[in-house]
């Protein structure tokens, strides 16, 4: 503000307030003739400095400061944890509906990541819930906290880069569609990315606009309303992820199978390293006598010959000079997929008993 345009506000407010003018009245009536707030307000401390001959004190708000800077830095660290996490998985089950033939996903490392974003947000998500129920009933006593430096900074921080990811979305869709790429699985995705950031803006755009006199039950009816969508699809998700992944017990299941048919196909690669030394020597038998003999001359480890979960033996059984066959109990029968090698397919199994015939002179098949 101009120092003329000051000392022409300060000589009108000196002149009404000799005139009995309230200070409501003399903010309000300047603000609607296009004062700005700030400086209505800089006027008017000044004339009462000068009225009382005391300056007007500063309030010092340096620890509500650090715990504004606490709770909104933790609420947005959350907030991109979960949000992340939701849309990583969505992507997962995407890739799991809507199959690309150039594009072969894994059976075991679609469970192995569902359960990574799972946990994201099975621990971000609730917390992200407390902090903001935490703010909100801090802001309702005390609206002053609504002009914190730090929630503004940090808000605006979270509307750039959720808009710059919806910019960058329609860019991606735009060049997708001008080059006729189209699938149903790249529009699921747009939409996800879309959907996710959008409410997210939305919302804290909306924050923006709080101020001393926000109706706050209208701003908690909005906060819940986010809330309770969030939540819906964060449960929605997740119950769909544990038919995926499977319950925790069923988890353990797929990785004590993975465990044994790693175990197999170490065997069989020592076996063949037997069988290939045995044929520049000529004493020795081309097949090792058992599992234990593997594991005495060090070319397996013991723990490799056993079960993880029995500690039983596997099964090992010479049938010919070079064939033998290897054998495990399962705890559940594994997932087909077709679009897998054949030698990935070599070692599928049913639960329980399962055997598999190999042949020491050729490569082990992994």
């Amino acid at each position: 503000m101009q120092h003329e345009d000051t000392t022409k506000l300060l000589e009108f407010i000196e002149a009404s307030k000799s005139k009995g003018a309230s200070d409501e009245f003399l903010a309000s009536f300047l603000a609607r003739r296009g004062w700005p707030q700030d400086d209505i307000y800089a006027a008017l401390g000044s004339y009462w400095e000068r009225t009382t001959g005391l300056p007007v004190p500063e309030r010092t708000a340096g620890g509500e400061s650090s715990r504004d800077a606490f709770l909104y830095l933790l609420a947005f660290s959350m907030l991109a944890t979960w949000s992340g996490a939701l849309g990583s998985m969505l992507f997962r089950f995407i890739d799991h509906w809507f199959p690309d033939p150039v594009v072969r996903d894994h059976v075991y490392n679609l469970r192995h990541a569902v359960t990574w974003q799972m946990a994201s947000v099975v621990v971000a998500f609730p917390i992200f819930l407390l902090v903001i129920r935490t703010i909100l009933r801090e802001v309702q006593s005390r609206p002053e906290r609504l002009q914190s430096g730090v929630r503004k900074w940090l808000t605006y921080i979270a509307l750039l880069l959720t808009a710059g990811a919806m910019i960058c979305d329609l860019i991606w869709f735009l060049n997708y569609f001008l080059t006729g790429e189209l699938t149903a699985r790249f529009l699921l995705k747009a939409a996800t990315v879309m959907l996710i950031c959008g409410a997210i803006f939305v919302y804290y755009l909306e924050s923006l606009r709080w101020d001393r006199n926000t109706n706050f039950a209208r701003v908690k009816r909005r906060s819940l309303k986010f809330g309770i969508g969030a939540a819906a699809v964060v449960v929605a998700s997740f119950s769909i992820g544990l038919a995926v992944a499977g319950t925790p017990s069923a988890q353990r299941q797929v990785e004590a199978d993975r465990r044994r048919v790693q175990d197999l196909q170490g065997i069989a690669s020592a076996i063949y390293s037997w069988h290939k030394r045995s044929e520049s020597d000529k004493a020795s038998p081309s097949l090792p006598p058992s599992l234990a003999a593997l594991a005495s001359r060090g070319i397996i480890k013991a723990s490799q010959s056993v079960d993880p979960e029995t500690s039983a033996p596997y099964e090992y059984e010479a049938k010919s000079e070079s064939g033998y066959e290897l054998c495990a109990n399962f705890s559940a029968a594994e997932e087909m997929d077709r679009e897998r090698g054949l030698a990935a397919q070599f070692w599928y199994h049913g639960k329980g008993r399962t055997c598999f015939t190999l042949d020491a002179s050729r490569t082990p098949v992994w």
